[in-house]
């Protein structure tokens, strides 16, 4: 495909219809080399047996960048409030990566999950009774992210009248284009400087949240450090809600333009945890994993990758490959369980995985049971996608309901 080395995979005619351009990228090369302009050179895997190689293969496709190279990886660093945030379990492999995860890994079981579900039912409930009147609110804005803030927030012990500095900071963090570097850096040191504090005051006085117990943590005699702790946590805040909000957008988009889905939802609500499997693999919010470094000289595809090039493996364009499952441009709520990869694959699978799925199945089971005759209230052409590298979702989705 002549367009592939110059396509800007991040501009707003290639979101508008990614998933048309996706498929074209898949059929000429499932792994192509993009030099666009004002972007970094870079290798974009799409195919999904080749974006399953790249998750599962840590040897040659690394997130640590000191693998690569120990003066590069202290130049990615950048300042020391930067690599307050950036030294999370994400930027590990190995041991050092299975070393971060088990020490945060009990607040995510199952079991744990599952305990959290009536306050999550709770949230969802008490955004709607406000709105359920008036026939009309913004998913995004109104339900989605205020939700999914309130259950991270919550879970770590963040003080409610933080909650919008947290959505602010995070935003421009995911986000980033669009900033000038000083606002950035304004950004981050104010993250930093709040996570030290919070940090600080959780051990001095635990509470019951993770974050006291993260800042408590010992096991097998590995403590986590001051920046891997701050990390972990400012990791566990921004994964935690960007995600899961704009999966709800993704899924109430998906379902306002097929009724007849949204209708047997409403009818059958036993069928949600089937269709959040559904939505996950039709239009992920994690659009993209996050970029990894070619440790050694390989080949992937037919294509020679050298040490040191950069990759990413788009998850949603392997989420709509036909050799992963049968008619994948189709919203099918009763699909058979299709093997998708929107929480990644291998040692890297996301661990608040269980949580978002709960998430999902209350935030649209109690949305379609409030706001009866669900619809777009703006033509479809008019929702705008988010400018965010790796993930995907609405800016704003207006909605609106029978009232009465």
């Amino acid at each position: 495909m002549a367009y592939e080395r110059t396509l800007d995979l991040n501009s707003d005619a290639f979101r508008g219809e990614a998933y048309r351009h996706y498929a074209a990228l898949r059929q000429a090369s499932p792994v192509f080399f993009s030099q666009a302009e004002g972007q970094l050179p870079m290798w974009y895997v799409t195919g999904a047996r080749e974006v399953e190689e790249v998750l599962l293969d840590n040897e040659r496709f690394a997130r640590d960048p000191s693998r690569i190279d120990a003066q590069f990886a202290a130049m990615l660093g950048g300042e020391q409030s930067i690599a307050f945030l950036n030294d999370h379990m994400l930027n590990r492999d190995g041991d050092s990566h299975r070393r971060l995860r088990r020490l945060v890994n009990k607040a995510f079981t199952l079991k744990a999950v599952n305990a959290l579900r009536p306050r999550i039912e709770q949230i969802a409930e008490t955004l709607l009774e406000p709105v359920r009147s008036s026939g009309q609110m913004d998913v995004v804005g109104q339900y989605a992210f205020p939700l999914s803030i309130t259950v991270i927030a919550e879970l770590l012990g963040v003080p409610a009248q933080d909650r919008d500095d947290f959505r602010r900071w995070s935003h421009m963090i995911v986000q980033q284009v669009g900033h000038d570097l000083s606002e950035l850096q304004r950004c981050y040191n104010e993250f930093a400087g709040y996570m030290l504090a919070l940090i600080d005051q959780r051990r001095a006085q635990p509470g019951d949240d993770l974050v006291s117990a993260l800042a408590q943590v010992e096991e097998e005699g590995s403590m986590l450090s001051q920046s891997e702790l701050c990390s972990m946590i400012a990791l566990l805040i921004i994964a935690g809600h960007e995600t899961s909000a704009s999966m709800i957008a993704n899924a109430v988009h998906m379902l306002v333009q097929h009724p007849k889905a949204l209708a047997r939802l409403r009818d059958e609500p036993a069928l949600m945890p089937g269709a959040v499997e559904e939505f996950l693999r039709y239009d992920s919010s994690v659009e993209r994993a996050m970029v990894r470094f070619v440790t050694r000289d390989t080949e992937l595809a037919g294509q020679r990758l050298l040490r040191g090039q950069l990759l990413i493996a788009v998850v949603g364009s392997a989420n709509r490959d036909e050799a992963l499952c049968a008619n994948p441009d189709t919203l099918d709520i009763t699909r058979p369980a299709c093997p998708h990869m929107s929480f990644g694959k291998g040692t890297h699978y996301c661990l608040g995985a269980s949580l978002a799925r709960q998430e999902l199945e209350i935030a649209l089971n109690t949305l379609l049971r409030c706001c009866p005759g669900l619809q777009l209230a703006v033509d479809p052409g008019a929702v705008r996608w988010r400018y965010v590298p790796n993930f995907r979702g609405p800016e704003a989705l207006p909605v609106c309901w029978s009232v009465g």
